[in-house]
């Protein structure tokens, strides 16, 4: 090639260059960009809820679903559960949008129930939202609230001819119900006492006539 041949395609190769250069910087500029414009972001990361058999149904929760950019773009939003299910479940947002997120418990048994939530935006960007649901059971719970006790103990009396002693409880102060015999012991437990309510409680001792004696000192528990 001779030096006018060279002279003429020098600046062709240099715009080619620079045309080649420039398209690769755009591209990976592109790259670059694309992921950060339409990534999304959820708040609160993930969802717990509770419930109780043949009780109403948790309150509804709300996802705040966000992205960096201000470009409008659409999303929808999927759940993998019979028993979860979220409103709106698509829509369009310029920066962020709210999701409200309900359970519905009806039929379940008690346990432990896993699943999600998949937000996905029209440019591709997406994430996943974990819910759980945690369905106690009636029985356990019921027991649960009425298993308080109160347990009472006192000095023994030293009569020789000591048969036993009597229990006796109330709620208000001075008046009770009909004893409890528990006989020659010094310790008594009062069971399946109401939670919210304050308990009376005085002891007296008998011989083995059935004399009984004069009240002890009265005691009181409030059950919470």
């Amino acid at each position: 090639m001779n030096s006018l041949q060279q002279s003429a395609l020098s600046p062709m190769l240099g715009r080619l260059y620079r045309v080649t250069l420039g398209g690769l910087l755009g591209a990976a500029l592109a790259l670059l960009l694309i992921p950060d414009a339409w990534a999304v972001q959820a708040t609160p990361v993930s969802l717990n809820f509770t419930a109780v058999q043949g009780g109403p149904n948790p309150t509804s929760q709300v996802v705040t679903i966000s992205k960096s950019t201000s470009r409008r773009v659409g999303w929808k939003a999927v759940d993998n559960a019979a028993w979860l299910s979220a409103a709106p479940f698509s829509g369009t947002m310029t920066t962020s949008d709210e999701i409200v997120v309900a359970v519905n418990a009806s039929g379940l048994a008690a346990g432990t129930y896993s699943g999600s939530l998949k937000v996905t935006l029209s440019k591709g960007g997406s994430l996943s939202i974990p819910v759980t649901l945690t369905v106690a059971s009636a029985t356990s719970t019921k027991a649960a609230t009425t298993a308080t006790t109160a347990t009472l103990s006192w000095a023994p009396n030293t009569d020789s001819d000591l048969a036993g002693y009597k229990v006796y409880m109330g709620t208000l102060s001075g008046l009770y119900g009909t004893p409890v015999d528990v006989g020659n012991v010094t310790t008594y437990t009062a069971g399946n006492l109401s939670s919210g309510t304050t308990y009376y409680f005085s002891v007296t001792a008998y011989d083995q006539s059935r004399n009984e004696s004069i009240h002890s000192g009265e005691v009181s528990k409030s059950i919470y």
